[in-house]
């Protein structure tokens, strides 16, 4: 299925750090869903953009051990598996809404929990050295990142580092279809108060809470097959988030035939979005 999809990355008990997308506790290969599918691509891609799990200046320190990592809105778990594999020294708790997508079997220094984080994070204040959030965008409305930030800082202890990684919505280079797709999207998540430009407001949002040190990077998602560096895996994403923003919002009964010109049309236009990711330090 692409990059790093096929790589078993298993620790001394036999658990991989995307188990539950590639293959079972014992190594034999499962069924997944689409959704967990595309989760477990989307987190290798993303990983492969910006050449990790994280930018914080934290790897020594998570080599060292004992930090307490939290990642919000953790999902199926990938990021916090790739990481508890990685830094096997240090304890990682996900926080999400949805306790069906947590697995019985996982590694020893991972935990999860099931709460609202826009209700506010349970968890004590100074409790974590590092805080992950990564793909909240269609999830929160534009106020609630502002509390969201807040509880983040709460809970971290001093010193340690917040990171976001997060889509800018509007397609760049878009042609006529694509643009005419996006602006339907847009228009839906903009009635639900859904800030799709959240990441023009996330330094700030930091500022107010008297974060240090933010750093800012952006990188290029291609949509399409342009781009050489990992084309099949981009294919294989786009396809599928492509696929099901044509069920919902396309006007063809034909999705596959309106797919293909889709696809054509971002290669020609080498349409892409991009991809920001920020971190910052409470001192």
């Amino acid at each position: 299925m692409g990059i790093l999809l096929s790589k078993s990355r298993r620790n001394e008990n036999g658990f991989d750090t995307i188990s539950q997308y590639l293959f079972s506790v014992t190594g034999k290969p499962k069924k997944f869903d689409r959704e967990e599918e595309n989760a477990g691509l989307r987190h290798n891609l993303i990983r492969e953009l910006f050449n990790g799990n994280f930018s914080s200046p934290i790897r020594d320190k998570l080599n060292d051990g004992g930090l307490m990592v939290l990642d919000v809105g953790c999902g199926f778990g990938t990021w916090v598996f790739d990481m508890s594999s990685d830094f096997k020294k240090c304890q990682y708790v996900g926080v999400d809404i949805t306790p069906q997508h947590f697995i019985a079997n996982k590694p020893k220094n991972v935990e999860f929990v099931t709460a609202d984080i826009t209700d506010g994070l349970p968890f004590s204040d100074k409790s974590f050295d590092f805080i992950h959030i990564r793909n909240l965008v269609f999830d929160l409305r534009d106020e609630q990142w502002d509390f969201l930030v807040q509880e983040c800082v709460r809970v971290l202890r001093p010193g340690g580092y917040i990171e976001i990684t997060e889509t800018e919505m509007p397609t760049k280079n878009a042609g006529p279809n694509m643009d005419k797709l996006g602006k339907k999207m847009r228009n839906f998540l903009s009635e639900r108060k859904i800030s799709i430009l959240i990441v023009n407001r996330i330094e700030d949002i930091m500022k107010s809470n008297n974060l240090q040190n933010i750093v800012h990077d952006e990188r290029c998602f291609p949509l399409g097959t342009w781009d050489s560096n990992f084309r099949k895996a981009f294919q294989t994403f786009n396809l599928e988030i492509l696929r099901t923003s044509l069920i919902r919002f396309g006007s063809s009964k034909d999705i596959d035939s309106e797919l293909t010109n889709l696809i054509a049309e971002a290669n020609k236009y080498r349409s892409y979005f991009s991809v920001h990711r920020f971190f910052s330090q409470k001192i």
